[in-house]
């Protein structure tokens, strides 16, 4: 089941983001960082409650056997060059490890991508690991392709790593 998230799945959310982030970037980033990640979940969850509560985030959630499973947050473009009304950004889609290729996050990207539309968004942006090769044949599935010349570092756990923009048109 597809629906809005509550403040109520916080914790499921902030525990989806960590076991996802361990699971999916176990070749990209340090072991001891990802472990780390797990310290965090209390932090997590206080920032989704809030974020969720004065509706700063939109998030959507999918749910299977009553349990929060992956999901998905998406709202205006934050990039320099977003065209304010017109660029809508997925900032973020997260699913269990063992619900991969279930149908889940294709699921989600569907209601994301529905929720940008009628937000009246024209382009959808996100920004994913350079080195990320399951999530970057999932968004090219999905229709995005990469924006040449995107690229941009970050630095997790030690690791400089290089993650790349991608873009769908939301023209009908």
């Amino acid at each position: 089941m597809i629906r809005s998230a509550l403040p109520s799945d916080a914790k499921a959310i902030a525990h989806v983001h960590i076991s996802s982030w361990q699971a999916a970037y176990r070749d990209l980033m340090p072991a001891d960082y990802l472990h780390s990640l797990s310290a965090t979940l209390a932090r997590r969850e206080a920032f989704w409650s809030r974020s969720i509560e004065s509706g700063e985030s939109n998030a959507v959630v999918a749910e299977a056997g009553g349990q929060v499973v992956g999901w998905i947050c998406m709202g205006a473009g934050r990039d320099e060059d977003a065209v304010v009304g017109e660029s809508g950004e997925v900032m973020a889609i997260y699913v269990l490890a063992e619900h991969w290729h279930t149908g889940v996050g294709l699921a989600l990207w569907q209601a994301g991508v529905q929720q940008l539309r009628a937000q009246g968004f024209q382009r959808l942006t996100l920004w994913v690991l350079a080195g990320n090769e399951r999530a970057i044949r999932f968004y090219r599935r999905a229709g995005c392709v990469e924006e040449a010349g995107s690229e941009r570092t970050l630095e997790r756990g030690g690791v400089t790593l290089v993650e790349v923009r991608y873009q769908l048109s939301l023209s009908r």
